[in-house]
């Protein structure tokens, strides 16, 4: 099923110098001696055109790493579930200033749990209701049970614990429930803050679009990709659940900084993000927040629409309107102050002026670029200013290589030479 290897052009018909690209291989070497990670698939592209596309290390015991092995995408995920939020508002079927209660009536009446000064929990109705502009930008209020007692606002250790409380599934897990029957329960529980107040990087912000896009389409979130997004776009090894003859070709997950699996359950906060999903036998649950998986090549066929405004190949998928929509700040003065200190549109995290700090790990490679990432260290970066789309798709957990992701896409930036 794997597809023949894309053509790689001459680095310098594409304006790249080859010698500065040869500097991707010594540095991700390096970082393989360091136990950085096990195992890294790199492709640069400019103007459209592959000019670097390598495998280093391993993808698990025994198998050596391969330009087409099978990531999971985690949180990569959140950007094709924006493109089909904004897919059905370029056809007319919402406006983003909607609110979400008009396709999923259970919002319609949020509750904002808040401390009174004797630490007691009180709900408050919310000031206004969630729109799905606040859903695209993470600032519907909605939080996550991981994000438990890990920040300093009290709420952090209230709302989580709710969640957890009342078996809200919002973590890299797949167990027998759906879409619909997880949003109706979340529906039930309080906001942590009012919406558009306050920025809060939550998985349930997008399964709550996702399940909207079942409602207005008629379809499931996974079918919905795949004829909506997937196949225009060629992207045929991409999926929530890979199939059981390709699961073979899934790297495995490594800790970060040693040579050692990780295979079970990892607990962060008050929810389980192991790697342990991808099996399960329960296929039901279509995260567009984080459970996609798929290769390197499919990805950036889909970064690469997204660079060239919305269309690949003569082939239009969402509209300009709503890729500038997408990559521009939607935020105002808030950041995404729990992972990037970037600013953010709609799922992308956006570099934005000229003050952004060069010495930022966070950076981008200039004003304009935009990019996201995943739990298991994978990272796309477009940079519409140089025409480039990187990829670099490691697997340990924790986002344990992203310095090493982030080192490695700015050499791929260094070399752009025209």
């Amino acid at each position: 099923m794997s597809h023949s290897l894309p053509e790689v052009v001459e680095p310098e018909s594409v304006g790249m110098s080859s010698e500065y690209l040869a500097h991707i291989d010594k540095l991700v070497k390096q970082q393989l001696r360091e136990d950085a990670y096990q195992g890294i698939v790199v492709l640069v592209a400019r103007h459209g055109k592959i000019c670097y596309f390598k495998a280093f290390g391993k993808a698990d015991e025994e198998t050596p790493m391969r330009t087409d092995a099978i990531f999971r995408l985690a949180s990569m995920s959140k950007v094709p579930s924006a493109v089909a939020v904004l897919q059905l508002w370029d056809r007319g079927l919402i406006s983003l200033a909607d609110p979400i209660s008009k396709f999923i009536p259970e919002f319609a009446d949020m509750k904002v749990a808040q401390l009174n000064d004797w630490g007691e929990v009180q709900l408050v109705t919310a000031k206004r209701e969630i729109t799905i502009h606040d859903l695209l930008t993470m600032t519907a209020g909605m939080t996550n049970t991981w994000w438990y007692d890990l920040f300093t606002p009290n709420n952090y250790r209230v709302v989580p614990k709710l969640y957890a409380e009342a078996g809200l599934m919002d973590d890299l897990n797949a167990p027998p429930i759906t879409l619909e029957q997880n949003i109706k329960l979340l529906a039930g529980l309080p906001l942590m803050a009012h919406p558009g107040e306050h920025f809060d990087y939550s998985n349930n912000s997008v399964d709550t679009l996702c399940r909207m896009v079942e409602v207005v389409s008629g379809l499931s979130f996974d079918e919905y990709l795949r004829r909506h997004i997937f196949a225009p776009l060629g992207m045929n090894e991409t999926w929530f659940f890979p199939p059981e003859d390709q699961l073979k070709r899934v790297a495995a997950v490594y800790w970060a900084g040693k040579d050692e699996q990780q295979t079970g359950p990892s607990p962060l906060g008050l929810g389980n993000l192991g790697p342990q999903y991808t099996f399960s036998e329960h296929q039901t649950y279509f995260s567009g927040a984080g459970g996609l998986h798929g290769t390197t090549h499919d990805y950036y066929r889909f970064a690469q629409m997204l660079l060239n405004l919305g269309e690949l190949d003569g082939v239009r998928v969402v509209s300009r309107a709503a890729v500038e929509l997408m990559t521009s700040n939607q935020i105002g003065d808030l950041t995404n102050w729990q992972l990037t200190q970037n600013k953010w549109g709609y799922q992308l995290d956006i570099q934005q002026g000229v003050n952004a700090p060069a010495d930022s790990i966070h950076y981008l490679g200039g004003p304009g670029a935009y990019s996201w990432q995943g739990f298991f260290s994978t990272k796309f970066v477009n940079n519409p200013a140089r025409d480039t789309v990187i990829l670099s798709m490691t697997t340990p957990g924790f986002d344990g290589a992203l310095p090493h992701n982030l080192r490695v896409i700015a050499a791929a930036n260094a070399a752009v030479i025209d």
